[in-house]
C-alpha cells in the first residue's frame, strides 16, 4: 500500500475517532515508520498493537493486525481508552506507549516533533 493511501486511511481513522489527523500519522511515523508489517517483540503493525495486552480485551483478530484499517481501527480504539481516562491525548499517547508503569515523556515529546513537522500541513 502506498504511503498516500495510508495517509488517508490515517486521516479517515484518526477524524472517526476524533482525534487530530495530524497527530495520528506522527504516532504511526514514531510506531512503524508507516510500515503496516512493522513487528517489535509482540506490537503489531502501524500503530504497534500489544497483543498480548488487547487480545481479549479488544477482540483482536490476530491475522488482520497488519491490514491497514484494521490495524489503525484497534490501535486508535486503545487510544480513545486512554483519552477517555485523561481528556488529554498528549496523556493518552503517554499511556499508549508506557502504560501506567513506565514513563511516556520522551515518546511524547517524540511524537510532539514529528507533528510540528505537519503542522499546517493537509493530511
Amino acid at each position: 500500500m502506498t504511503r498516500f493511501l495510508i495517509l488517508c486511511a490515517i486521516a479517515y481513522q484518526a477524524i472517526m475517532h476524533g482525534f487530530d489527523p495530524r497527530i495520528i500519522a506522527a504516532q504511526v511515523f514514531c510506531e512503524s515508520s508507516f510500515r503496516p508489517a512493522a513487528r517489535c517483540g509482540q506490537c503489531v503493525g502501524l500503530l504497534q498493537v500489544n497483543v498480548p495486552i488487547w487480545k481479549d480485551e479488544l477482540r483482536l483478530d490476530l491475522g488482520r493486525l497488519t491490514e491497514v484499517n484494521y490495524n489503525l481501527c484497534k490501535g486508535l480504539d486503545i487510544l480513545c481508552i486512554y483519552y477517555r481516562q485523561t481528556g488529554d491525548i498528549w496523556k493518552a499517547l503517554e499511556r499508549y506507549n508506557a502504560g501506567y508503569k513506565y514513563d511516556g515523556r520522551p515518546y511524547v515529546r517524540k511524537v510532539k516533533r514529528v507533528y510540528k513537522l505537519f503542522q499546517g500541513r493537509a493530511i
